[in-house]
């Protein structure tokens, strides 16, 4: 598809853009069901098409998807014998920090024009008042976190070595407290970090074996002076500890700001997700350190949380570039904290992402800057030294991306809200779950969701409901 100039003094709005994938939303009839049926080759399929024509369900939403779920033995892509780890200065914000002309050009930019509903001219979206809700949405990662959503480390709520007020904690050391016996076993601390990680409101935790490769081996961030001020540099990626374990934990966007993408109002999905991830990691870091162990607590920066996400059986990796996970698709923020707690490692696992991925495709068609492949795997970046090359996987164009992201005056999250993947609970959503990867059934899959309405980007019926109480 070729790529499509977008006015800098407008709005871009999908209205402007129609994929040739774009149907419109009807009720399943019975010929639709007949033709489904026989395109699948599974019971589950026909149970859950008869629950769409009867309103009786014959099978609850969560078995449509138990069972398809496998377990690996090793991560899922071929990483080659001299693969080099990863730095931020390679990132297109580690390379504004480095002063990078281009780079720079397009970070600031987009921090000049982000989200400024006045200078638009007032779309569904694009108003006053959905800018400073996306801003809002943003205010413990500016102001607290140090802007961690442009992946700088050791700030706020992901501080690396925080002190604890001994008044309150009495640990006897500023990081850990040296005076707990720490957990029985492996099993109690698995048990333990997970539980807590959903406390503090993960919907779900993995844990995944420390693993150098992923781990940046610099990385810009905050770093206190012995005058009690602090300055802003690049640094090694040294915790001060070994880690043996990763503790990855799952945070679902709100779905419902995510319909409005690439409104400034998707972009307040983006936004709560990390006020969410800085009291998960530094909630659950806090409990692993309480307990006499390490904790470093991350999300965008300094390590690359997808693969070891990955690795910790939390999801496969997608057309996207991102992780898809079985129960909320790609619609998820990550966290993580690094420990030398005695934890359960878990395995990677599979359900039939990849195999969809092939030939569903509608990120790419729908990507408003065409910024993703339409090819297979491939061990060659679009943009070189600035991605982790050398991994055969898909590769997300990031200068591309970023610089709609400036002409829009907004995050994107347009290939998120069109994943058939991201679907609510219900049956014909886990059904597409559950039939992902069966040889010829994608393209029915990716025709169910249009069918249904779904799939269709810049949502201006989501983006007025989004305001009602």
């Amino acid at each position: 598809m070729a790529e499509e100039k977008y006015n800098n003094d407008e709005p871009v709005t999908m209205d402007k853009k129609k994929s040739k994938s774009d149907k419109p939303a009807a009720k399943i009839n019975r010929r639709q069901f007949l033709k489904f049926g026989a395109g699948a080759s599974s019971g589950v399929a026909i149970a859950a098409a008869t629950t769409a024509l009867t309103g009786k369900s014959l099978i609850a939403p969560k078995q449509v998807f138990a069972g398809t779920i496998k377990e690996l033995d090793a991560l899922p892509f071929d990483i080659p014998a001299d693969y080099k780890r990863f730095t931020n200065p390679r990132s297109i914000f580690g390379e504004a920090f480095s002063g990078v002309k281009r780079s720079a050009d397009l970070v600031g930019s987009f921090a000049a024009r982000r989200w400024n509903g006045f200078d638009t001219n007032g779309e569904p979206g694009f108003t006053v008042l959905d800018g400073a809700a996306a801003r809002a949405s943003f205010c413990v990662d500016y102001y607290i976190n140090g802007e961690n959503s442009a992946c700088i480390a050791n700030k706020g709520l992901f501080e690396w070595h925080p002190t604890i007020p001994n008044k309150n904690f009495q640990w006897g050391d500023p990081e850990r407290n040296i005076h707990s016996p720490g957990v029985k076993d492996a099993d109690e601390g698995t048990m333990g970090v997970k539980r807590m990680a959903k406390f503090f409101g993960a919907a779900k935790a993995g844990i995944a074996p420390f693993d150098e490769r992923w781990l940046m081996t610099e990385t810009f961030a905050f770093v206190k002076t012995p005058e009690g001020g602090e300055e802003f540099k690049l640094i090694p990626t040294d915790f001060g500890f070994e880690p043996k374990h990763v503790v990855v934990a799952v945070i679902p966007q709100d779905i419902e700001s995510l319909k409005c993408a690439p409104s400034f109002l998707g972009s307040s999905a983006y936004g709560k997700s990390y006020i969410d991830t800085g009291i998960i990691a530094f909630g659950l870091a806090t409990f692993i350190r309480d307990l006499g162990y390490h904790a470093i607590p991350i999300a965008a920066d300094t390590a690359l949380i997808v693969p070891i996400a990955i690795q910790a059986g939390l999801g496969e990796h997608s057309r996207m570039g991102i992780m898809i996970s079985p129960d909320y698709g790609p619609n998820v923020r990550l966290c993580a904290v690094f420990t030398d707690m005695p934890l359960n490692d878990a395995k990677p696992i599979s359900f039939g992402v990849k195999e969809f991925c092939m030939t569903c495709k509608k990120c790419a068609e729908l990507c408003p800057p065409q910024a993703l492949s339409y090819g297979d795997p491939t061990v060659d970046a679009p943009c070189g030294e600035m991605q982790n090359t050398g991994i055969k996987r898909w590769y997300v164009d990031p200068v591309k991306c970023f610089t709609f992201w400036v002409e829009n005056r907004s995050c994107c999250g347009v290939c998120q809200d069109v994943c058939p993947y991201n679907k609510p609970d219900t049956w014909h959503h886990n059904l597409i779950k559950s039939l992902a990867g069966t040889p010829g059934i994608t393209p029915v899959m990716k025709t169910m969701d249009d069918i249904f309405g779904y799939g269709k980007p810049y949502d201006k019926q989501a983006i007025a409901d989004w305001w009602k109480e």
